[in-house]
């Protein structure tokens, strides 16, 4: 790298457009754009991109360190590479400014505090800038955006005021701990669970994430209406969230946080569409200090299965948590309808989580019961079959990835739902709680009436697409499990 003022004067032009003649002192305007930045820069840059996708790739001028040089610098999505540095984008603001100089103007875009990228034409610093932006932390909410109305604790619908386009925005407490390295992971992610990044704005107190719109509410939501899944429902949710540890495990990364407030399901898909929130995330290494990590997940209690202290997350938490969540699906019982009429869902999932015990008995107790062709306690709306239990009892000790993603339940699963294009589709989850709703005013006739749609139904039903494409290939990550699992 060379500091521009060592460079020969042969050349007509200057790095910044101007012509030589024109007196350009560059030793003068290089200590006003210093005023700009600091002498050293601040933030780690060894941040290697998990998308290759290459948006913007020109020779610019720039300045950090200290120098101004011309690089070639190569805009990836979340990272700029200037020569050997990996620039994450996910942890700087950016501004747009104009500097002025002998009459001369330059046009500026700054990255945080540590670097500054040159540009002699408007129009080539508003494209860069636009390219960039979408990566960085943005001010002023408000100014182009309006809320609408809030779906769930933290999540709203939102609208652009220019276009009246429709977003979602997810607001993310500043004191959450590895955020930076969490927006980068988000940032860089392409999988269908994973909503999409728009902007990220912040505040005093908060980040606003704006992502692609989701109509969606978490599963303790649903749990809570007493609202009754299908096994091949509960089935492809579990599936999809495994899909996505497949992908984040690929990516040398994970979730972090997974719970039933974190995973999000479209009421108005047949599919049951989901969508993943919540992560925490950052790359530790064996040994690092993870008592920050701990303490902002430890509404869910339970970590992973032999937890050590000092022990790093990782897949292995993940699946274990996972397991956690299906246990709660499947041994989910009513919560007494005063207290949910006075306590808002996350209050609720709280206290829940406070008071969850994970009853290693009670699974094996079920198990025995459906191995003897018996009907389990009614309680447990959720309780399908043996193979589910024991998927349950896998994913709370140290169960692999692969053997999660081909185990018998989905097999199972399969089996029961009717193949594809036969009558009706599943009814939206927005169709069952209507039916539910409805049925709600008949309550005092039979309060033990449920206004789901029971299994008995898959002779009727048809497979919805998204279930019917996972259930298809269910079996392609890895070859079939053996049959020796409980049916």
């Amino acid at each position: 790298m060379q500091n521009f003022i060592s460079r020969p004067q042969k050349i007509n032009t200057n790095e910044f457009g101007h012509r030589r003649e024109d007196s350009f002192d560059y030793n003068e305007f290089k200590n006003l754009a210093s005023s700009l930045i600091t002498s050293q820069h601040q933030k780690e840059w060894n941040h290697q991109p998990r998308l290759t996708q290459i948006l913007l790739n020109q020779s610019l001028t720039v300045m950090f360190d200290g120098v101004i040089i011309k690089e070639q610098c190569t805009l990836y999505p979340n990272v700029l590479k200037i020569d050997t540095h990996y620039i994450q984008l996910s942890q700087y603001q950016i501004k747009r400014k104009q500097l002025i100089h002998n009459n001369k103007k330059c046009y500026l875009l700054l990255l945080g505090n540590d670097i500054m990228l040159f540009f002699s034409n408007f129009d080539i610093q508003k494209h860069w800038y636009n390219q960039i932006k979408q990566f960085c932390i943005m001010k002023n909410l408000l100014v182009k955006y309006r809320l609408q109305e809030q779906l769930f604790q933290d999540f709203y619908s939102i609208i652009k005021k220019k276009n009246r386009q429709q977003f979602s925005a997810y607001i993310i407490n500043k004191q959450q701990p590895y955020l930076e390295e969490t927006f980068g992971l988000l940032h860089e992610s392409k999988n269908h669970s994973i909503l999409k990044i728009r902007r990220i704005y912040e505040d005093t107190n908060n980040y606003v994430m704006i992502t692609e719109r989701f109509e969606g509410e978490p599963v303790f939501n649903f749990l809570l209406e007493n609202i009754q899944f299908m096994e091949v429902q509960v089935a492809t949710l579990i599936y999809q969230i495994l899909l996505l540890l497949r992908y984040l495990n690929e990516h040398q990364a994970y979730h972090g946080n997974i719970n039933a407030l974190n995973i999000l399901i479209n009421r108005e898909s047949q599919s049951l569409e989901i969508a993943v929130i919540g992560f925490i995330y950052n790359a530790f290494k064996q040994g690092d200090d993870i008592s920050e990590y701990l303490k902002w997940v430890n509404l869910n209690k339970y970590y992973w299965s032999g937890f050590e202290e000092n022990q790093i997350p990782g897949i292995h938490s993940d699946l274990y948590q996972l397991g956690v969540l299906l246990y709660i699906i499947t041994f989910y019982t009513k919560i007494n309808q005063d207290l949910k009429r006075k306590s808002d869902p996350y209050k609720l999932f709280q206290k829940y989580m406070k008071e969850l015990v994970i009853k290693y008995e009670l699974i094996d107790e079920t198990i025995e019961v459906l191995t003897q062709m018996k009907s389990p306690d009614s309680q447990y709306v959720h309780v399908f079959s043996s193979s589910q239990l024991d998927l349950i009892k896998k994913l709370l000790s140290n169960c692999s990835l692969s053997d999660a993603l081909t185990h018998q339940w989905f097999v199972n699963a399969k089996q029961k739902a009717k193949p594809h294009n036969q009558r009706q589709g599943l009814p939206t989850l927005k169709t069952i709680i209507e039916i539910k709703e409805a049925s709600d005013g008949e309550a005092s006739k039979s309060q033990t009436k449920r206004f789901s749609i029971q299994s008995d139904m898959y002779d009727s039903m048809d497979e919805c697409p998204t279930v019917s494409y996972l259930m298809r290939n269910i079996l392609d990550y890895e070859k079939a499990p053996c049959k020796t699992h409980h049916s």
